[in-house]
C-alpha cells in the first residue's frame, strides 16, 4: 500500500528503473520462473513486468493483506519444488546471493539471508511448507512458518545488506 512512502513505491525509479521493474529483473537474472502476484485491476504493475518474461499472479483477495497475497503465489507455484518470497519493495539484493540462496534449497528446507545479525529476503521454502503458505491471511506473512518449523532452518550468513535494505520512505530531496 506504500502508506509510509506517499504514493506507489513499486513506480519509483531506482537509476531510472521503476523498482518493481528492477526488483523483478533482478530474480529473472537467477531464476527460471518468476511470478509476480499483483491485487486485481493493478495493471499498470503487471505490464512493468511482463517484459521482463515474469508470470503475473491475480491475488483476488490481496486487500486483505500480505498473507493472502503469498499465499496467492504460492498456489500458483505447484509444481515447483520450492519458492522464494522476495518483497518490491528491496531491489538492492545481489544476484550473485540469490545463486547462493538457490544452491542451499532442499527438500524441507526453509532458507533464509542474514546480514549483520538480521534476517532478510527472499526466504526460500521447499514444498512441504506450501500448505502452511496458502493458509496465511490479513498482514500475516511468513514469518510464522518460518518460526514453527526451526529445524527446517539453513540460514545464508552474508555481508550483502540488499538483504535487509527495503525502501520505505522516499529518498529525501537532494
Amino acid at each position: 500500500m506504500s502508506r509510509r512512502f506517499g504514493g506507489d513505491k513499486r513506480f519509483h525509479p531506482i537509476d531510472g528503473t521503476p523498482m518493481l521493474a528492477r526488483t523483478a529483473g533482478r530474480y529473472a537474472e537467477v531464476f527460471a520462473d518468476v511470478l509476480v502476484v499483483v491485487a486485481p485491476g493493478d495493471d499498470d504493475a503487471a505490464a512493468l513486468v511482463r517484459p521482463l518474461q515474469c508470470a503475473v499472479v491475480v491475488a483476488e483477495d490481496a486487500r486483505e493483506g500480505m498473507g493472502r497475497s503469498l499465499a496467492a503465489g504460492v498456489a500458483a507455484a505447484h509444481g515447483h519444488a520450492h519458492v522464494f518470497v522476495a518483497l518490491a519493495d528491496m531491489p538492492f539484493v545481489e544476484a550473485a546471493t540469490l545463486r547462493r540462496l538457490r544452491s542451499l534449497a532442499g527438500p524441507g528446507r526453509i532458507v533464509r539471508p542474514m546480514c549483520r545479525g538480521r534476517p532478510g529476503h527472499p526466504v526460500g521454502f521447499a514444498e512441504d511448507h506450501f500448505d502452511a503458505l496458502r493458509r496465511l491471511r490479513g498482514d500475516e506473512g511468513a514469518r510464522e512458518v518460518v518460526a514453527a518449523n526451526p529445524r527446517a532452518l539453513v540460514t545464508l550468513w552474508t555481508e550483502d545488506t540488499g538483504v535487509t535494505r527495503d525502501i520505505d520512505r522516499p529518498p529525501a530531496p537532494e
